[in-house]
């Protein structure tokens, strides 16, 4: 009698001492496609696959496999004539995709023969994939909002909020991304996301003409596609904003005048930007409850904020009140994108009764 091989998981050309028809060593490959689509399905369908020596025959551990015990917690046994394998929908979020035109389910059947030995058999069962999966972005819109006028600060804010499409077909490893026409930036696929199981995507924009700063608002819409057939797609907008001047600062948080009862007028201190006044176009007004005040107004000379008192209007309540507080409001305002910040101080003006 011919002696058969003992050994669980290695290939040899040894008979087995129990198998599965067509097995190769301890390989079973079934030439059986299977959709990714197919919620439940037994396999092999329309072959027959004879079991030789098998007692019994099962599927431990292995997720797609339909059923591994039965309602009173036994092993569900194969079947020890014809093989049938019950198996459940390919969960294509949760497995790394792959280039090809097949994936496989990859599981082992492991044999009890008819003489209490034991073979493992690495079984593999092909997928066809239809492509049920579209490609789609991470966000709708990604918003880009610009501290330098300057590309390469638009290209670290990709690095820190990335444009990511994502695909879950198991086969469908490539998409491509397209911009539509605009004269600011090109578009380029910058590779997979790692640990993302080959399944989200970079676009990286790049701008048509290298060092140009960007000074206006940027709205495009940007599209992915698969290369599965037919094809699918999606789409999201990126905005970008260019950089708003910074915040005004005063260098002091308040100011003094000195108002007298001949209804004169004397600053402590004249009033000073960290930033100055000459880089960005530069306002100061003085409010009282919000509203512009009518008795006295900055003026901006030679980098130099100045208050001024108007010679028609006086201090209504000089002779009520020790003191009056009003609000200096600076506004920095880029003259090529006309965005404005703004920053505020306090102006206090003391009443001098006696003098």
């Amino acid at each position: 009698m011919e002696s058969c091989k003992l050994s669980r998981n290695v290939t040899s050309t040894w008979p087995l001492c129990c198998s599965i028809e067509k097995q190769k060593g301890n390989y079973l490959r079934i030439d059986e496609p299977v959709y990714d689509t197919d919620d439940e399905i037994i396999v092999p369908q329309s072959e027959e696959y004879y079991m030789r020596e098998v007692q019994q025959a099962f599927i431990f551990d292995y997720f797609y496999s339909k059923q591994q015990y039965d309602d009173n917690g036994n092993k569900m046994d194969l079947g020890t004539n014809i093989l049938q394998i019950p198996l459940r929908r390919i969960d294509e979020k949760r497995e790394i995709s792959k280039a090809g035109n097949f994936y496989y389910y990859n599981f082992t059947i492991t044999l009890h023969c008819n003489n209490d030995d034991t073979v493992d058999t690495h079984t593999f069962v092909p997928i066809i994939d239809t492509n049920n999966h579209g490609p789609f972005f991470g966000k709708p819109k990604y918003t880009y909002n610009l501290i330098s006028s300057y590309a390469e600060d638009f290209k670290r804010q990709q690095l820190l909020n990335p444009i990511i499409a994502t695909d879950y077909d198991v086969t469908n490893t490539a998409v491509k991304f397209n911009i539509e026409e605009n004269n600011h930036f090109d578009i380029m696929y910058n590779g997979i996301v790692p640990n993302s199981l080959n399944k989200q995507h970079y676009a990286l924009l790049t701008p048509k003409i290298p060092g140009k700063p960007i000074t206006d608002k940027i709205e495009v819409i940007v599209t992915v596609t698969d290369m599965g057939f037919p094809s699918r797609s999606n789409v999201t907008k990126v905005e970008i904003n260019p950089p708003s001047p910074p915040m005004p600062i005063f260098k002091s948080p308040f100011y003094v005048g000195h108002y007298y009862k001949n209804h004169t007028f004397v600053m402590h201190d004249n009033l000073e930007l960290e930033e100055g006044c000459t880089f960005y176009s530069t306002t100061v007004e003085i409010l009282v409850e919000d509203m512009r005040c009518q008795i006295f107004y900055a003026t901006i000379v030679k980098d130099e904020i100045i208050i001024n008192k108007s010679s028609k209007e006086y201090v209504n309540n000089f002779y009520e009140e020790n003191y009056t507080v009003y609000k200096l409001k600076a506004k920095y305002t880029n003259p090529i994108t006309n965005l404005f910040t703004v920053g505020t101080a306090t102006f206090i003006l003391e009443h001098h009764h006696d003098l």
